[in-house]
């Protein structure tokens, strides 16, 4: 009978061990000699059963060339080596009742009819092991054994059970907290640090970055530096914090002063407040503003008492962008312009009929351009989806870690957001050319409800509302040219009472484009 052998082992370090590769394929191969049994496949996972991130390489290639027909039965050491929980057992289950293909263990016997049971069993059992060696770790620090994985900055030293200070790394966590406390941003830090070839403390192949940095001078355990370091924080799973009561205070060797990290939680406080993410003062153009040479959003830096804007793809992509010299710009000529161009449109039906004719005569005779731009942006949502499929998949054979897919992800979501918001203003200008009267008409009803809302006394913040309800996206091209791009709702969906916008009605909005 055509066998195929599975053998799995969680680390390098158990390959070697008692349950090794090799010791497995030996009991499945004098197994199946004497069977008569001809192993035609071999599938070998070095991969905790725990690890649910992601899947089993081989494991799953193994269920893919069952289905394709490849081999007859499938011989495992043991029951816990094909899986350790529910997921893969009712997806092994799945395929041996499709392919009709058998299954043996060596030391335990498999029984098809228990799959369940046993991941059932392992499952249990692994939450045994668990408690078991969680009891230990406490029972060790206790003793004064330090038997976790040091920060950087230490290194653990078996024959003492003890943290003890890297004097290399310890000199950089003292330089990395003064840059910090001295107002250099944490992208600085983690560009001086690779600049420098400073190793992180697992030898990342992505290098220092602004994250790392963060959680060294800032992280739930950054206190350690000063010396006060505790154990059983925070619960595994949720990673939620524990009661003070359940923490277990560890030995270690001060890095830093306490007054040293003390300057540095103050800094980490002042940034939130006064940072460039800071969302608590009110931008006119959060949210709106938009590069027109690279289709990126602008962020808002609002450093040394001067907010300025600074183009998201020159800033993300600098060898990608060359959108403009310099790469940022004063937020607040361009502020002015924006509320200047929606008041110009909104206090004379001049501005509105105007509008709508430059739109008009922008869009006239480029109905086929339109709809070859519609089928292209189409193309690219699509595409996009596939770009995820793409890049989770690479995080799962561990190309990269979390925070890089976070980010490749977040990139994808933006461009995402920007092909949809092109098909809406691409859908209202082919709307536009057939109908631009009636549109014309229905936006000229919204003028006297919106005229009411502006006065001389009106707030950046009651600026901003008119701004977000009517402002789809404000585009600022290299040269600092403005053009904004309107959307009126249509008055039947609008409620002249509030300022409140309701997506759910932007199906009946008029757009319209006016460069100031």
């Amino acid at each position: 009978m055509r066998t195929a052998l599975y053998a799995r082992v969680s680390s390098q370090e158990q390959a070697e061990d008692k349950c090794s590769i090799e010791i497995q394929a030996q009991a499945i191969e004098e197994q199946g000699k004497r069977q008569g049994d001809t192993i035609v496949k071999h599938y070998v996972d070095i991969q905790s059963g725990r690890d649910i991130k992601k899947d089993r390489e081989q494991f799953e290639q193994m269920l893919k060339d069952a289905k394709l027909g490849l081999f007859d039965k499938i011989v495992a050491w043991r029951p816990d080596r094909l899986f350790r929980g529910l997921a893969p057992a009712a997806k092994l289950a799945r395929t041996l009742d499709e392919t009709g293909t058998t299954i043996e263990g060596v030391i335990l016997p498999i029984d098809r009819n228990l799959i369940g049971l046993w991941a059932w069993v392992a499952e249990q059992e692994i939450e045994a092991i668990s408690a078991r060696t969680q009891g230990g770790r406490e029972g060790n620090i206790k003793k004064g054994n330090n038997h976790i994985r040091p920060p950087f900055g230490w290194d653990y030293v078996t024959t003492i059970k003890k943290w003890v200070k890297n004097e290399f790394e310890a000199n950089w966590v003292c330089q990395i907290f003064e840059w910090y406390i001295a107002g250099v941003s944490l992208y600085e830090i983690a560009r001086r640090l690779n600049n420098a070839a400073v190793p992180t403390k697992n030898h990342s192949k992505l290098g220092w970055t602004a994250q790392k940095v963060s959680e060294l001078v800032g992280g739930v355990n950054s206190q350690c530096y000063t010396g006060r370091a505790y154990y059983n924080k925070r619960k595994g799973v949720t990673n939620k914090p524990k009661d003070k009561s359940q923490w277990i205070p560890m030995s270690v060797t001060a890095i830093i002063t306490e007054e040293t990290w003390q300057a540095a939680q103050a800094k980490r406080q002042s940034n939130k407040h006064f940072g460039p993410r800071n969302t608590q003062a009110v931008y006119l153009t959060q949210n709106i503003l938009i590069c027109e040479e690279c289709s990126k959003s602008f962020l808002i830096h609002s450093g040394n008492g001067q907010a300025r804007l600074v183009c998201r793809g020159m800033t993300l992509h600098p060898h990608l962008y060359n959108c403009r010299n310099p790469k940022s710009v004063k937020y607040q000529p361009i502020a002015e312009r924006l509320w200047e161009g929606v008041k110009a449109v909104l206090e004379s039906e001049g501005g509105l009929q105007a509008a709508v004719q430059s739109r008009v005569e922008y869009v006239t005779g480029k109905r086929e351009a339109i709809e070859g731009k519609l089928r292209e942006l189409s193309r690219k949502i699509a595409n996009s989806e596939n770009e995820k499929d793409v890049v989770i998949t690479g995080f799962r054979k561990g190309f990269y870690n979390e925070e890089e897919l976070q980010r490749q992800l977040s990139v994808i979501k933006e461009d995402e957001q920007q092909y949809k918001t092109e098909i809406d203003s691409l859908l209202a200008d082919l709307r536009l050319q057939g109908d631009s009267q009636t549109i014309y008409q229905q936006a000229r009803q919204l003028i006297p409800i919106m005229r009411k809302k502006l006065n001389g006394n009106l707030s950046d913040k009651g600026k901003q509302k008119i701004i977000k309800l009517l402002v789809r996206q404000a585009l600022l091209d290299g040269f600092g040219d403005l053009t904004i791009e309107f959307r009126m709702p249509a008055p039947d969906s609008f409620a002249s009472a509030t300022l409140q916008h309701d997506e759910s009605k932007t199906h009946s909005e008029v757009l319209l484009s006016v460069r100031v």
